[in-house]
C-alpha cells in the first residue's frame, strides 16, 4: 500500500467519525416543543349541524309524519338539508328514503302538484284579456268557470251557464301562486335607478298582461266536465271573493249521462264505489249531457212513428197466427211483426 491509498483511508476515517458524533448529537438533543393548537381551530373542526334524518325507510309518494323523522348531529351539513323538522311534516317524498338519510330538498315534491288538495287536479285552460277578467285575475285567487256553447247556426238553440264554481287558481300565465310577483315595492325608489332596473321592475306586469293560460284546481269529477268545454265552447272565468263559499248544488239537478256505465251485476258496496270521483271521471262524460236541452219536457213534440196512448191515433185490432198485429193509423193500415 503506498503513501497516497494510506493518506485516503486516513480522510475516509475521520470522515466517518465526525458523522458519527454528529449524528449522536442530534439524537441527544430534546425535542423541539409543539406549538398550541389555538382554540378557535379547534372549534372550527368539530362544528357540529343538526340534520333532520330518516327515523325509518320512507316510501316515495306517502307523506312525512312526526314519528318518521328525527333530528341527529352531523359534522357535515348536506346541501339542501333541513334542520327543522317542522319543514319536512306533511312533504312527500319522490323516492325512497332508507333509515338514517338526511331528508333534502332534492328528495321532495315541490311545485304545484305540493298545491293541490286531495282529490283534486292541475287542470290548463286558454285565456285572454276577455276570459281572465280584463287580466285582472291572480294566482291564488276564486273564480266561477262559466260556459258558453253555440249549437249550429240558430241563435236560440245557444247556452250559457255555470260549469264550475269556486276552484282556485294555481297560476295564471308566469304568476304561480305563493311565489313573488314583483309587483308590490318594499321600499322607495332611488332617484339614480336605471332604465334597465325599471324595465325589470314592470316585468312580472308585462308578463301578466300577455298570458295564455291558466292552471286551475279541479276535482278529479269534474275534469271531463272542464275539458269537453274547453274543447266545444267558449270559458269565462269570473272572479269572486275567496271569503263567498256559496256553491251550486248539483244533486238538484239531473246527472249527466256517462260514457261508461257500471256492470250489471254488481255489489252494493261495488255501487257505492261508482260514485266515487275518481270512478266518475273514469265513466266519463258525454257531450249531450254537458250542453242539456233547451227545451222542456212538456214542449216536446211526440215521436210521430210511436204507437201513443192517444184518442184516435192508433188502434190495435189485435194479433193473428202468424205473430203480427194490424195497426191502424188512420185510414191507413199497416202489419207489424212482433
Amino acid at each position: 500500500m503506498n503513501n497516497l491509498t494510506k493518506i485516503v483511508a486516513a480522510i475516509l476515517v475521520a470522515a466517518a467519525l465526525g458523522l458519527a458524533f454528529v449524528a449522536w448529537w442530534l439524537g441527544s438533543r430534546p425535542p423541539p416543543p409543539i406549538a398550541a393548537v389555538p382554540a378557535a381551530v379547534i372549534a372550527s373542526t368539530s362544528k357540529q349541524y343538526e340534520v333532520v334524518v330518516a327515523a325509518r325507510a320512507l316510501v316515495a309518494g306517502k307523506a312525512i309524519a312526526t314519528d318518521d323523522i328525527s333530528l341527529v348531529t352531523l359534522p357535515i351539513n348536506p346541501a339542501g338539508a333541513y334542520s327543522q323538522a317542522s319543514s319536512v311534516v306533511g312533504k312527500t317524498p319522490l323516492i325512497d328514503i332508507g333509515a338514517g338519510t338526511p331528508i333534502t330538498e332534492s328528495g321532495l315534491a315541490s311545485g304545484l302538484a305540493v298545491k293541490l288538495a286531495d282529490g283534486e287536479r292541475a287542470v290548463a285552460i286558454p285565456v285572454d284579456e276577455i276570459v281572465g277578467a280584463g287580466n285582472h285575475v291572480q294566482a291564488g285567487d276564486y273564480v266561477d268557470v262559466f260556459f258558453t256553447l253555440k249549437q249550429g247556426q240558430e241563435s236560440e238553440k245557444s247556452q250559457s251557464r255555470l260549469l264550475m264554481s269556486r276552484l282556485q287558481v294555481l297560476s295564471y300565465g308566469a304568476a304561480v301562486i305563493g311565489t313573488a310577483t314583483g309587483s308590490g315595492s318594499a321600499g322607495a325608489i332611488p332617484k339614480q335607478q336605471t332604465a334597465q332596473s325599471s324595465q325589470q321592475a314592470q316585468s312580472p306586469q308585462q308578463a301578466q298582461q300577455v298570458a295564455r293560460t291558466a292552471v286551475l284546481a279541479t276535482p278529479v269529477a269534474d275534469v271531463n266536465r272542464l275539458l269537453l268545454a274547453t274543447q266545444n265552447g267558449k270559458l269565462m272565468l269570473a272572479l269572486r271573493n275567496p271569503g263567498d263559499a256559496t256553491t251550486p248544488d248539483p244533486a238538484l239537478f239531473p246527472v249527466p249521462t256517462a260514457v261508461l256505465t257500471g256492470k250489471k251485476d254488481l255489489t252494493r258496496d261495488q255501487q257505492q264505489a261508482m260514485k266515487q270521483p275518481d270512478n266518475q271521471a273514469f265513466a266519463g262524460m258525454e257531450m249531450s249531457g254537458l250542453a242539456g236541452d233547451s227545451k222542456s219536457a212538456s214542449s216536446r213534440k211526440p215521436y210521430a212513428n210511436s204507437v201513443a196512448v192517444q184518442t184516435g191515433a192508433a188502434q190495435i185490432r189485435g194479433a193473428n197466427n202468424s205473430g203480427t198485429v194490424e195497426v191502424i193509423r188512420g185510414t191507413q193500415r199497416e202489419s207489424v211483426a212482433f
